[in-house]
């Protein structure tokens, strides 16, 4: 016998717990040492890429529901901590058959579910479902249909992560509305919502009193019929990561200390900014009110397309005494708008700026600007600014927004900067 068979049961089994289950399984025509032992694995990692078909090139379904009906009918460990299952193909799978898996799995007393669906079940009206569970700590899901979950005290006691992307029009008021103030021990949320099809109004509430990173992400395809407002309820908050291209609604409540927020909304091309045009007296307010209940942040990040969306609408910038670091996606044709941010962060001592190429379809919009910087220098660039970043400098049109930049720090310290030129055969290109 080989030293490695020699060792216990649960040793063996912790070995075969950090390879796919597949070739876990595989370990038992060994020896008659090893025949039974992947029926105590408490770790379950199963992909259907495994089980690829090379002259159908894509997995053998058939093969891999059979495989994945005997496992977990064979499966003999107390408790599962860790099951992953991922599926790339339809055949031979439902929703309600998987949401059953899922059901045994949880009365194992699961601590991480990952489950990658990535199809839609477009003939079934089911979602994907999972049961309470005093055990469950880490949620991990993508999916194209919807995910429903019960939403009542007590229902998930330990769930510490929740990392779902899926379809929000398909998953109901219980998760987008009452599930995450109901999670007491939850500190990381990144939701990834799809509102493909949506019409009306979404509502989102997330938070929790231990909730202390968040990113979320809504996706949608017809901005013109459907909005979200989404509620933040995060006392704790320390990262805040918000995408969308629509500007949803967000209202940030009790004003976080936040030490880093991430925001990437709106979408500056001819057809959203049409839009704004027409319902400009709903959305414009929005990005204002979102930063009011940032004032408090300490670094707050800003993409290209919100710095400029927000000045094509004249918007004035609330003050942000806290902000002590800002960054900024700028194209070098507006890298003026940054004027504006600065006027509003007092007490900025840190500002990076990431240089972006310029699109093509900007060009008439962004002459449309007329931009023009303030009157006065920023008193921060002035008085406070000790330390500036600049990455992806190398264009002849950037040289005005450094002069105007090393012109006017009078307490710089630190200039660094990350530049796209090169040294070829002792040249600088």
């Amino acid at each position: 016998m080989d030293r490695i068979s020699r060792l216990p049961d649960d040793v063996i089994c912790h070995i075969l717990s950090f390879l796919p289950t597949k070739h876990a399984v595989a370990t038992s025509i060994l020896s008659s040492r090893w025949i039974n032992l992947w029926s105590f694995l408490s770790v379950i990692d199963l992909d259907d890429t495994l089980y690829f078909n090379p002259s159908r090139r894509h997995p053998n379904s058939p093969l891999f529901v059979n495989f994945l009906d005997r496992l977990l009918s064979h499966n003999q460990s107390q408790t599962i901590t860790n099951f992953k299952l991922h599926i790339h193909d339809s055949h031979g799978h439902t929703l309600s058959r998987i949401n059953r898996l899922i059901h045994n799995v949880v009365t194992k007393h699961v601590v991480e579910i990952d489950l990658g669906i990535f199809f839609s079940f477009h003939t079934d009206d089911d979602c994907l479902k999972i049961p309470n569970s005093g055990s469950l700590k880490v949620v991990k899901i993508r999916c194209e249909d919807g995910l429903k979950m019960p939403a009542f005290a007590g229902c998930f006691p330990g769930l510490r992560v929740f990392d779902v992307k899926v379809s929000l029009v398909k998953s109901g008021d219980e998760l987008l509305t009452n599930l995450f103030p109901r999670l007491p021990a939850l500190e990381k949320l990144c939701l990834v919502g799809d509102l493909t099809d949506c019409s009306g109004e979404i509502y989102v509430n997330v938070g929790g009193v231990g909730l202390k990173r968040l990113e979320l992400e809504l996706n949608i395809d017809n901005y013109d019929d459907c909005d979200a407002m989404v509620v933040i309820d995060a006392p704790r908050l320390e990262y805040l990561r918000l995408q969308d291209g629509f500007m949803a609604s967000y209202m940030v409540k009790n004003k976080p200390a936040i030490s880093e927020v991430r925001l990437d909304v709106g979408e500056y091309d001819e057809e959203f900014v049409e839009f704004l045009e027409e319902v400009g007296h709903v959305r414009l307010p929005r990005f204002n009110e979102l930063l009011q209940g940032l004032v408090n942040a300490k670094f707050i990040s800003v993409a290209a397309s919100t710095l400029k969306v927000v000045f094509s609408q004249r918007w004035n910038l609330p003050v942000l005494p806290s902000l002590t670091k800002l960054e900024l996606d700028v194209h070098t044709s507006s890298w003026m708008l940054l004027l504006y941010w600065l006027e509003s962060c007092p007490n900025l001592t840190v500002l990076s700026l990431i240089i972006k190429e310029k699109p093509i379809d900007d060009l008439d919009m962004l002459e449309e600007l007329e931009l023009t910087g303030p009157d006065a220098v920023p008193l921060c660039l002035l008085s406070r600014v000790k330390e500036i970043e600049i990455t992806r400098l190398g264009r002849v049109d950037e040289e005005e927004m450094l002069k105007y930049l090393l012109d006017n720090a009078k307490v710089l310290d630190k200039f660094t900067v990350n530049s796209r030129m090169y040294i070829k055969d002792g040249i600088l290109q």
